[in-house]
């Protein structure tokens, strides 16, 4: 028998409370197939990412050829020939599909040019190999899943390989190109690589695996031959019980039509027509299957039904009424949901928590009142859906992203049918889950048909689609070529359809349209479904404990201890990185102190306690903090919502001067009414300075950075312009405007130590941005517009009106940093050097604070202390005041360098350092890794 090619020896991975892996074990041979099996949340995953080096195990062995290896990243693991191709993409979408294949490693010309017409030859050569045809110069983010995968399969099989991972290789193929597949692993077992085959669909593991570990909650449940195990074996030990395998349902009973598609043209931004003239009637109480190979307009025709793309030509219509220039917003009030196929950069808002995920489609009393979110409320829904879907590991506040492949499409799943669709477009339902949730999410489909939904059922599993549809069209590229009912579906007349030949003993498409409609509406008995709703209407009719086999219990429910110490936990660890940054800033500036001949613990103590020794130091520390606060609270505003607004400096500028010019036009209006009309001409000046490059973003993505920082410098000029010319106070020598009105301006509470209302308004404005931003459904949209996918746009937020929206606002909280100024004891009027350059240390506060508001607070303070101190430091220590700003660049530098570093590489490393304590490492793991 031959030795192991790899092993794992007693493999344990936690991450926080949750096991993910327990004392795992076991060996691969070379030339065999070795399939891992197991439900969504299982570990697969995790295991697997370990034996390719993106996470690192906390205990056990990992041996390659019998010697003992540490794998610390995805090079080491290249170098001892393992490569993975994950569940979800490792890709540059702005990259071609050749430059992503040789990423790294690209070959070069004898100019030292890289040499495209050879990687663009080896994809071709490698694609026709293994039968995976595409276009190496394609850019990928242009591709579909399916053709993105085809493009992670190439990438991992350019690499001489002797242990090659498949993580669901097959999610996304046909039939035929999963066979094509398949033929490629037997090929490279018989070369002598060992291959790891983790899939869902049992069939294809007995197909291809002559060994099997199942894996249940972390733990491995024994490895088995594969001779003479079925399907139902392998699901009763992964899920411990019998799992219903085969779909077997009563056909549907199909009244009136739902979804007309009339002549839907739409040309790709490649130019190729990718549906052409298609035609479709989907009918309420009917599940309609698209069968096709991946490529063929499926994608495009869902998105253009859901709102997400427009078509070039052809009409929709839901429920009679034309819905073709309608937004993704109206679509849904009007009953349609959509479960897409790409659950990361669409379905998903991956940092938001699960809740905030559910709640995008949601929000709606008793959860939202009056634009608010009700926490508790919020919370609690989402508890009742992970406990009706059996979504394991995760709780209201778990980020989704933190949940398997799998789970996350039971979050996407649950949000969708838990509406009651009149439309349910359900595109690849199944990826990624396992077979427990499978049978789940079969089921739940057919409830929800045989509630009256209509559903658009689109499926790379044609077993999937033939097992659940009434009806089954092909489309073939772009056009729909053939239709079956369940008494004329075959597996052969399908696939035949589906390489564009019609099979002969079916009738044309319009033909076959006319029949199927009159035998469905001869045969439909079902009350016709109406589009009021009842509001007695239970809120989950589809799902019951029965159906999932799960007790329902409110998670959201914790003590006020645990909610407290989880709370401490996240505040504590988004501490981190900030407290290192300043500590490592803090060194190097001492370093310099000491080199000028000066002592720096001297020298920190004027820097940060000199304010705090006189009422005139806490005055100016004051002074400081309020425009700092609030320019951090604009700049994480925008930062949020994705924006990257390095304008604050001009729009400050300009909601100051708007500020002081009001204040002095308008001098006969009594005092408060004229100090909250100044406010309000500050907010307006700024927010029109700022919404100048929302507005050119959204109407013709005009870039933010470039456009914030051009409107920054004219607007600091343009004021310079005015105050020495036209607006300029004659009674001074400075650049300056006229004085507002005496009765305009804010009272002080204390005159020594400067705390006046300005100081109050600024806290009030700080807490209420904080408090929309978290608690508000615009905040919601904010954030997941800032995830930077196309989830914002799925759950119908108009990114377009919000960048506006954003920016404005933005500009507007700059512009009352600037009003309070003018109104404050140091103000009176416009000056054009009051500004030290808040506008950009508004930029580093935000990102001390990690786009936290409320840590926005925290940060100012601290920036306003060194910029406050700063003359104590020069005058008693002769340390120069440039000091400061060296340790604010080198703070903002390493914050930034932090958040950029990812998270997998410091664990990685923390890892690491606990295993050379505890284990040490071999000459051989050391060589192995260098």
């Amino acid at each position: 028998m031959p030795s192991a090619l790899l092993e794992l020896r007693n493999i344990t991975k936690a991450f926080g409370d949750k096991v993910a892996n327990n004392n795992i074990s076991f060996a691969m041979l070379p030339g065999q197939v070795h399939a891992i099996v197991g439900e969504n949340g299982a570990g697969k995953t995790t295991l697997m990412s370990m034996i390719a080096g993106t996470e690192i195990p906390d205990s056990g062995e990992i041996l390659v050829n019998g010697i003992r290896v540490t794998i610390a990243g995805p090079r080491d693991a290249a170098r001892l020939g393992i490569g993975m191709v994950h569940q979800h993409f490792k890709l540059v979408p702005s990259l071609s599909v050749a430059a992503n294949v040789f990423l790294g490693r690209e070959p070069r010309t004898s100019w030292g040019t890289l040499d495209t017409k050879l990687m663009a030859e080896k994809v071709n050569r490698l694609a026709g190999e293994f039968g995976l045809e595409i276009n190496p110069q394609a850019l990928v983010r242009d591709l579909s899943i399916g053709l993105r995968q085809r493009v992670e399969i190439i990438k991992a099989l350019s690499y001489d390989t002797k242990i090659l991972i498949l993580d669901e290789p097959t999610a996304v193929l046909t039939p035929s190109e999963a066979e094509d597949l398949f033929a490629v692993i037997r090929k490279l077992a018989a070369a002598g690589c060992a291959i790891v085959f983790i899939s869902h669909k049992l069939d294809e593991v007995l197909a291809v695996a002559q060994v099997l570990t199942v894996i249940r909650d972390g733990q491995n449940m024994g490895t088995h031959e594969s001779t003479g195990m079925t399907q139902s074996d392998i699901a009763r030990l992964m899920v411990g019980r019998e799992v219903l395998l085969r779909s077997s349902f009563a056909p549907g009973k199909a009244t009136q039509e739902t979804l007309t598609v009339k002549d839907l043209t739409h040309v790709n931004e490649r130019g190729v027509t990718v549906l052409n003239r298609l035609n479709l009637t989907l009918r309420s109480g009917e599940i309609l299957g698209i069968a096709g190979v991946e490529g063929n307009g499926q994608a495009e025709l869902t998105s253009i039904i859901a709102g997400l793309t427009r078509t070039d030509s052809g009409t929709l219509t839901l429920h009679g009424h034309d819905i073709t220039h309608e937004s993704v917003a109206q679509r849904r009030k009007q009953g349609l949901a959509y479960i897409p196929e790409d659950r990361l950069g669409v379905g998903t808002g991956p940092s938001l928590s699960v809740a905030d995920n559910v709640l995008a489609t949601h929000a709606t009393p008793p959860r939202v009142r009056a634009g608010w979110i009700s926490t508790a409320r919020s919370k609690k829904f989402a508890a009742k859906l992970i406990s009706l879907f059996d979504i394991r590991g995760a709780h209201p506040a778990t980020p989704i992203k933190n949940l398997s492949g799998g789970n996350m499409q039971k979050v996407i799943i649950a949000r969708e049918l838990i509406t009651r669709p009149s439309l349910l477009i359900a595109s690849q339902p199944t990826r990624g889950v396992d077979v427990g949730a499978m049978e789940f999410v079969h089921s739940s489909l057919i409830a929800a048909r045989d509630e009256g939904s209509a559903v658009l059922l689109v499926s790379a599993d044609l077993n999937e689609v033939m097992s659940l549809s009434d009806r089954i069209v092909v489309m073939f590229r772009g056009r729909i070529i053939a239709e079956f009912t369940r008494h004329t579906m075959t597996e052969e007349a399908i696939g035949l359809a589906m390489t564009g030949q019609v099979p002969p003993a079916l009738p044309n498409a319009a033909a076959q349209e006319k029949q199927s409609q009159e035998h469905h509406l001869q045969d439909s008995t079902s009350p016709l479904l109406t589009e009021q709703k009842q509001e007695d209407t239970p809120e989950y009719p589809l799902f019951t404990e029965h159906q999932t086999g799960a007790s329902p219990q409110d998670t959201s429910k914790e003590p006020v201890r645990q909610r407290m110490l989880r709370f401490l936990r996240s505040l504590a660890k988004g501490s981190v990185q900030p407290v290192i940054a300043v500590a490592v800033s803090l060194l190097i500036g001492a370093a310099i102190i000491i080199t000028i001949g000066e002592n720096p613990i001297r020298a920190y103590d004027e820097l940060f306690f000199s304010s705090f020794r006189s009422s005139f130091g806490i005055a100016a520390l004051i002074a400081q903090f309020i425009p700092l606060v609030i320019m951090a609270t604009a700049v994480t505003l925008s930062f949020r919502a994705g924006f990257f607004n390095l304008g604050g400096e001009g729009q400050l500028y300009l909601g100051a001067l708007s500020a002081a010019l009001v204040g002095h036009i308008l001098s006969d209006l009594p005092g408060p009414l004229l100090t909250a009309v100044v406010i309000g001409a500050g907010f307006l000046g700024g927010a029109l300075w700022g919404s100048i490059p929302g507005t050119l973003f959204a109407l013709w993505r005009v870039d933010i950075i470039v456009t914030t920082l051009m409107m920054s410098s004219i607007g600091v000029l343009l004021t310079a312009y005015l105050v020495t010319g036209p607006l300029k106070d004659p009674e001074l020598t400075m650049a300056a405007s006229p004085p507002i009105a005496p009765q305009a301006m804010l009272p002080l509470f204390n005159e020594d130590f400067g705390i006046g209302a300005d100081l109050l308004l600024a806290l009030i404005v700080v807490c209420l941005t904080a408090l929309l931003l978290t608690r508000s459904v615009w905040g919601l949209r904010v954030r997941q517009v800032g995830e930077l996918n196309n989830f914002a746009p799925y759950t119908g937020v108009s990114t377009r009106i919000l960048s506006v929206q954003v920016m404005a606002l933005s500009g507007g909280l700059a512009g009352i940093a600037g009003s309070l100024f003018v109104l404050g004891p140091n103000g009176g009027q416009f000056l054009q050097i009051f500004s030290p350059g808040y506008g950009f240390l508004g930029i580093t506060v935000a990102l001390l604070a990690r786009l936290n508001p409320w840590a926005g607070i925290f940060a100012a303070a601290f920036y306003a202390t060194m910029m406050s101190g700063s003359n104590g430091m020069q005058i008693n220590t002769e340390v120069p005041y440039p000091l400061v700003n060296i340790l604010q660049g080198l703070i903002i530098l390493l914050i930034t360098a932090t958040v950029i570093i990812n998270k997998h590489t410091r664990e990685r490393l923390v890892r690491l350092f606990r295993l050379h304590k505890r284990h040490g490492l071999t000459s051989t793991s050391l060589e192995a890794n260098s």
